[in-house]
């Protein structure tokens, strides 16, 4: 009796192939998943900042907006302006100028 020969037929699953796609897969997703957080971190932070700052402007525009109308209105304002900051006086006036520094200095001198 011969053996008859018979030829045997291999069948190779695709799970592995499958396997790596759902692996590659699933990386691309967390890589993904990663950077769209960092980037909305990123960008919500950065908003947070610019509000802050626009409400800072805000503030201060409320505050000039209020010294203009304050200015505009009389002219006491404007006056104390003028002689607080840069010194200005009426004719006929007269300046007392008192400074501590002044007098200490002049008692060093004259010892």
């Amino acid at each position: 009796m011969t053996k008859r020969y018979h030829p045997q037929i291999i069948v190779k699953p695709y799970k592995k192939k499958k396997k790596k796609i759902r692996k590659w897969v699933l990386t691309i997703l967390i890589i993904g998943l990663i950077l769209s957080m960092s980037i909305y971190l990123l960008l919500s932070f950065i908003i947070k900042r610019e509000l802050k700052e626009i409400n800072n402007i805000k503030s201060e525009n409320k505050y000039f907006k209020w010294e203009i109308q304050k200015l505009s209105k009389s002219d006491i304002f404007y006056e104390e302006i003028l002689r607080t900051r840069y010194g200005y006086i009426k004719k006929g006036e007269k300046i007392f100028l008192y400074s501590p520094y002044y007098y200490k200095s002049q008692k060093e001198i004259i010892k």
